[in-house]
């Protein structure tokens, strides 16, 4: 015979069928859910590990094009001296050549019997064509050159300039009235009273614009007694008319001393 369950037993049973289903589905969806989050937490950190390995690569990359730019600059950079560096060293040998080759023009222009040279008579009766009687210029190419005591006194003066310099004595008599010969030397470009004797300057080496000029000169003249003294300065380089003139004292000097002998 069978035992059948009083309907209020039955229906709390009945009543405890649903809420076991309900913690179960639960329980199933948290678990779900813990795998759902675990598997977005290991995407994410393979997602951030080759975005990190990617930004390396990007890194090094810049990084070795960097390198690159930089050791292309230096080797362009030091080409660029390399050349500068040749061209200037190029340029001093040059320029060290002509100097030899002007220097040497200097004193192979010099004649040895006291007369003036080519140039610097060429300088003068030049410049003699653009003056009148009464200028220093013309008075000096219508006189007499005393070679032998102009001499003795480039040989002294021989001694007081560099190689890149020659002093070419000027020694004449003079015939006319001395006056003539103060008022020419006074009417110099330039004029200097040095230890009680009157010195006149003038540029020699810009006679002709058309010539290319490669020797600087100055005419520097004054008179001693009865002679018309004097000389050419010549020089390859440019010449500084203030330390001529501060020059120019020991200079008379050593040009007189000829004179005395």
């Amino acid at each position: 015979m069978t035992r059948r369950l009083p309907p209020a037993a039955l229906a709390f049973a009945l009543g405890l069928l649903p809420g076991c289903d309900s913690e179960e589905a639960k329980q199933t969806a948290k678990e779900a859910s813990d795998k759902a989050l675990e598997a977005s937490k290991d995407k994410a950190a393979e997602l951030a590990q080759s975005a990190k390995t990617l930004g390396k690569k990007a890194a090094n990359a810049t990084k070795d094009a960097a390198n690159k730019v930089a050791d292309t600059t230096k080797d362009a950079a030091g080409k660029a001296v390399d050349a500068s560096t040749k061209a200037v060293h190029e340029a001093v040998e040059d320029a060290t050549e002509a100097t030899r080759a002007g220097a040497q023009a200097l004193v192979d222009d010099l004649r040895p019997d006291g007369e003036l040279s080519q140039t610097a008579q060429a300088w003068l009766e030049n410049k003699a064509k653009q003056t009148t009687e009464t200028d220093i210029e013309t008075i000096i190419v219508a006189g007499v050159q005393l070679a032998p005591i102009a001499l003795e006194a480039s040989r002294v003066l021989a001694d007081s300039v560099d190689s890149n310099t020659v002093i070419e004595p000027i020694f004449q008599k003079i015939d006319d009235d001395p006056a003539k010969i103060d008022a020419a030397i006074g009417n110099m470009p330039r004029v200097e009273a040095l230890d009680g004797v009157t010195v006149g300057f003038e540029q020699m080496d810009q006679l002709d614009a058309r010539t290319s000029v490669k020797q600087r000169g100055y005419l520097v003249m004054w008179r001693h007694e009865q002679h018309l003294v004097g000389f050419v300065y010549r020089s390859t380089r440019t010449i500084d008319i203030d330390a001529l003139v501060a020059e120019t004292p020991r200079l008379v000097k050593l040009t007189q001393q000829a004179l005395t002998k």
